[in-house]
């Protein structure tokens, strides 16, 4: 059930990758093609804007010539011979018309007659705001391009020829030598094509009085297909690295676990063989005793201290074999104090063989009596000892510590060796796990003496505390009465 579900976990993961993958490709060609649709804009406009110049150009050239001319009607006469561009003159004069050529089209004559009537239907046209009163610009009526100003009462019209403007544009696009795809309509009529029309178009209409001008942009869009299969390649690839990394970490948890497992059955196994050869050392080790009861010291106190030791082992055998397992508390007060002097007598020449000095820091004139497990006290301090005659001879001092206070009771182990780093201070507490450096090498160990002794301490209702001094580090077994 359990790699059921792993294995949908990490089905619905890249599925859920892939989809993004799949988005981000799709917001890749959206920006693309906008990429492209806003360069074909900013050409249209440009193209746009060409026009529109040329129309300006001429607005200031016209302009100079209504200057000129005035009310002169000697000078109407000749700019309407000589300029190829201006197809008729009007000059209105106080609402009168004053002058005007080509009176035989009845349509231009009716446009001049309204313009006579009201002149504001020029103004309307270029102005933008009811405060602005424009002196010149450009007026639009049917097929009529007109371009008028202005004077101290008197209005000056030249009506331009749009099919010379026309010709006018076709020989700027030919000049600037453009690479874009375009056309220009004037209403239906084509006045220029460039380039390829099977193609994606944005259209632009020609600002006022060239509103009837169409001018639409063609471009092509970019090859998408490339880019499709790049990005498919790139989500399968990744999807094939996550795939290899969760088979790998997979492979690696359930080596990790077997391996663990197999620590387990095997320190399992090597314990349950201690228990005969460990039964008959405190057996025999107890009859010695009797026998040797009457001997004067150091020989009692030799014997005491391998009954003990042998009893220590027994209880460390039995929590291998239990590992994992609540051990079974025999919980009644306990001199602490005691119980200290007696793990450091036990300790101090074990330690003294490493050339480690043991000190002993407690008060011996007030007894520390709590209801605890005698056992499993002695074990965790015991524990602690061990740690530091592995792996922090260099340190060449011990300090062993008791202190009461208040309701709380802590048992500390100080060594003065390399420490531990801090982010390693919680790892260390985990079954089997051995830190890997330069100390550890060549010591023996399984490293789950941390692990039982923190499982102790819940047990105990207490905690363990691990501190790095600078230097070494200190072990603290917190209980509270």
């Amino acid at each position: 059930m359990k790699k059921l579900a792993a294995i949908f976990t990490i089905f619905i993961l890249i599925s859920v990758f892939s989809y993004l993958g799949w988005r981000t490709i799709e917001h890749e060609v959206v920006m693309r093609q906008t990429h492209v649709k806003m360069l074909a804009e900013s050409r249209g406009n440009n193209i746009k804007s060409m026009i529109e110049s040329l129309l300006n150009q001429r607005s200031v050239y016209l302009n100079k010539l209504a200057q000129f001319i005035n009310a002169d009607q000697a000078t109407a006469d000749n700019l309407q011979r000589t300029e190829s561009d201006i197809k008729n003159i009007f000059i209105i004069k106080n609402h009168k018309l004053a002058y005007l050529t080509n009176n035989s089209d009845s349509q231009w004559s009716k446009i001049i007659d309204s313009i006579q009537y009201d002149n504001s239907i020029l103004i309307n046209n270029n102005t933008q705001s009811e405060q602005y009163r424009p002196e010149s610009g450009w007026y639009q009526v049917y097929d009529h391009l007109i371009y008028w100003s202005t004077f101290s009462g008197t209005i000056v019209g030249f009506e331009i020829s749009q099919i010379n403007f026309a010709l006018e544009v076709v020989n700027l696009f030919d000049d600037q030598s453009l690479t874009d795809d375009f056309t220009l309509f004037n209403n239906d009529k084509l006045i220029y094509t460039h380039g390829d029309q099977n193609a994606d178009n944005v259209m632009f209409v020609l600002d006022y009085p060239l509103q009837n001008w169409q001018l639409t942009y063609y471009y092509q869009q970019p090859s998408l297909v490339n880019l499709y299969l790049l990005g498919c390649a790139i989500i399968v690839f990744l999807v094939i690295v996550i795939i290899s990394l969760i088979s790998y970490w997979y492979r690696e948890y359930t080596r990790a676990l077997r391996l663990a497992r197999q620590q387990v059955s095997f320190v399992g196994q090597v314990s349950h063989e201690f228990k005969t050869p460990l039964t008959n050392i405190s057996l025999y080790s107890e009859m010695l005793k009797e026998h040797l009861e009457d001997e004067p010291p150091p020989v009692a106190d030799y014997i005491e201290v391998i009954s003990s030791e042998s009893k220590r082992l027994t209880r460390l055998v039995q929590n291998i074999l239990s590992f994992n397992k609540l051990a079974k508390l025999n919980i009644k007060p306990v001199n602490l104090t005691q119980l200290i002097q007696q793990i450091y007598t036990t300790f101090k020449p074990v330690l003294a063989t490493k050339s480690l000095q043991l000190n002993l820091l407690l008060d011996q004139h007030n007894p520390c009596i709590i209801n605890t497990d005698a056992d499993s006290v002695m074990q965790i301090v015991n524990n602690f000892l061990s740690n530091a005659e592995k792996y922090a001879a260099q340190g060449k001092q011990v300090d062993l510590s008791l202190n009461h206070k208040d309701c709380q009771v802590t048992i500390s182990v100080r060594d003065y060796g390399n420490g531990i780093a801090d982010h390693l201070l919680k790892q260390i507490f985990k079954p089997f796990y051995r830190i890997k450096s330069s100390i550890t090498e060549g010591v023996s160990g399984t490293g789950i003496g941390l692990t039982i002794a923190n499982q102790l301490a819940e047990q105990l209702h207490g905690t363990i505390q691990v501190t790095n001094c600078q230097p070494g580090v200190a072990f603290t077994l917190v209980l509270t009465e």
